[in-house]
């Protein structure tokens, strides 16, 4: 399966490379360089490795969370994150074998801790999975959250939705979120129905207090 995922994010790259070099341009002319953001995250293993994006922020060393209306995001940044496109630089990641298309996010090394994060003994991180999909709009919801760590309190809800995936890990389940994040690029509304959100609720009754208190 890790073969066929590479192969696959080889083609798809190649695919869209014509893309991948425009982005590139634009952000050079845009933005200046370093082109692409190389962040510090775990992975299988507990191994780390440098995740992959085009750079969407100014440099300078400040939060490691962005907040609703961060002002470090560039114009272009703006776009690019709202449409995901500052992601395909993770290709790369998954053709090196670091990350899958499907899989929790990675995080940073600061917030790792490895009996919570045990499943990075099973699985690999990846682009996309409920977390990812739920928590779309992570800047509105630690908005919402407040306080001086809203991260604090969100990522546990990450965290509970990896260790689920990780228990309900299928190809059909992999496909299927695989064609829910493409239409949560398109619409929230449309992704929802598709995701089976009661389900979960019903089996992460602490996810379920999360989604009434600042999501639903």
């Amino acid at each position: 399966m890790n073969i066929l995922s590479r192969l696959i994010a080889l083609i798809i790259f190649f695919i869209l490379s014509p893309l991948f070099f425009l982005i590139s341009i634009l952000c050079l002319i845009s933005n200046g360089r370093p082109i692409f953001f190389r962040q510090k995250r775990v992975g299988y293993n507990f191994k780390k490795f440098n995740i992959m994006k085009f750079r969407t922020m100014n440099n300078n060393n400040g939060s490691l969370i962005t907040e609703l209306g961060d002002k470090r995001i560039t114009v272009l940044g703006k776009f690019l994150r709202k449409s995901k496109l500052d992601e395909i630089p993770q290709l790369l990641n998954i053709i090196k074998g670091d990350m899958r298309f499907i899989g929790p996010r990675p995080e940073v090394p600061k917030f790792f801790d490895a009996n919570n994060f045990s499943f990075l003994k099973i699985i690999k991180p990846g682009i996309s999975d409920f977390a990812s999909i739920i928590l779309r709009d992570e800047d509105k919801i630690l908005k919402k959250i407040g306080g001086d760590n809203p991260y604090e309190k969100l990522l546990p809800i990450k965290i509970e939705l990896a260790h689920y995936y990780a228990s309900k890990k299928s190809f059909i389940l992999d496909l299927r979120l695989v064609v829910i994040t493409i239409c949560a690029i398109i619409s929230t509304r449309i992704s929802s129905k598709f995701l089976n959100l009661p389900s979960i609720s019903k089996d992460l009754p602490i996810v379920k207090d999360f989604l009434y208190r600042y999501i639903v």
